[in-house]
């Protein structure tokens, strides 16, 4: 009997405190609350040897994104710090008119501040003329994202001010790369109300028909990072607001620590380990399947952001492109068509 007659189970725990305990261990995991401590420094010999907390700390790769937009728009956003450099990018996609802004800055690591943890903390890049902000304070069921861009000769001026709320089923995972070697991820679903103004063009978010996705990270990853990852959000058939966010990445047992889920009317439905195929003919698709006939979708871009360079011991190869999907994902004998999904992915190789 193959895996596509037997059905997926992965167990999913209630919170914990810290996501590492008194004696320097992981709290290997998925859970479906917040971890309120995020002392991923506490962890002993989280490379595989004795090393100082600094040096730990710069092997340490932390960002937090969002994405966000309506029936029109979709968003992405983050503030990514590599410890070596540190990446500040925003994109704004109009769905309808199929155009792009996109804003990136490499800035030195120290101008980030990166929260630990989101229960009560903040993310942000602050300098003259240009503001990324996320002000997490899950105490009151709250995320905002606050962007504030001068006009410059390369982009318009851009505010961004929306107000999340959390009160969806996260997915909260401690995942492991080795022994004692582990992947953070907070990942929540949520509706939103708020506003974009590019220049003088004023859009409104209204809770009723808006989205945003957090993503809160942290990893000890290998010298080179690599992953691939899909996420995104829309109506099934009968109305009801799904999302997912699918990744294969470097975490090892995948069968029983992943970050795959399926968001529906605010419940989280963990969902199997997954493989990405990319196909260049006329256009690129991406297919995600699963080996257990629960996940089987489709991903075409749109639009399609790329930062790639070689400076030997640097290196990136990395692509997010936004753009819609079709397909289904399989929650308990339910079939859920993702044809009126739409969202973005991410391929990346990072050595760094």
């Amino acid at each position: 009997m193959g895996k596509g007659m037997i059905e997926y189970q992965r167990k999913v725990e209630e919170a914990i405190q810290s996501l590492v305990d008194e004696n320097g261990n992981f709290n290997f995991g998925i859970y479906k609350n917040p971890i309120p401590n995020i002392n991923m420094l506490s962890a002993k010999e989280p490379l595989g040897f004795k090393a100082a907390k600094g040096f730990n700390n710069m092997r340490l790769k932390e960002w937090e994104a969002f994405q966000l937009g309506n029936d029109n728009l979709f968003i992405f956003g983050a503030v990514y710090n590599a410890k070596i450099s540190a990446i500040i990018c925003l994109e704004i996609y109009d769905r309808i008119r199929k155009e792009s802004i996109s804003i990136l800055r490499f800035v030195h690591p120290s101008k980030t501040r990166i929260g630990m943890g989101i229960m009560d903390s903040i993310t942000a890049y602050e300098t003259k003329g240009f503001t990324m902000k996320i002000t997490n304070y899950l105490k009151k069921d709250k995320i905002r994202v606050f962007v504030n861009i001068e006009k410059t000769n390369k982009w318009p001026e851009v505010k961004l001010d929306v107000t999340g709320y959390h009160i969806a089923e996260p997915i909260v995972v401690c995942l492991p790369l080795g022994d004692n070697r582990a992947i953070y991820s907070h990942k929540s679903l949520m509706s939103m109300e708020g506003y974009l103004s590019i220049e003088d063009n004023n859009i409104e978010f209204n809770r009723e028909d808006s989205h945003l996705i957090v993503d809160d990270h942290k990893g000890y990853y290998p010298y080179k990072l690599e992953y691939d990852w899909v996420t995104g959000w829309g109506k099934d058939d009968d109305g009801n607001i799904i999302g997912f966010n699918l990744t294969d990445n470097q975490v090892i047992d995948k069968e029983n620590y992943n970050e795959n889920c399926l968001w529906l009317n605010g419940k989280m439905y963990p969902l199997p380990p997954i493989k990405v195929e990319r196909k260049y003919d006329k256009e690129e698709v991406w297919h995600i399947k699963d080996e257990y006939n629960m996940v089987d979708i489709y991903f075409c871009p749109e639009a399609k952001k790329e930062i790639k360079f070689n400076y030997l011991i640097v290196y990136s190869d990395y692509e997010a492109p936004i753009g819609s999907y079709h397909g289904y994902i399989n929650i308990n004998d339910k079939i859920i068509d993702m044809k009126n999904c739409f969202g973005m992915g991410e391929k990346k190789i990072y050595r760094m």
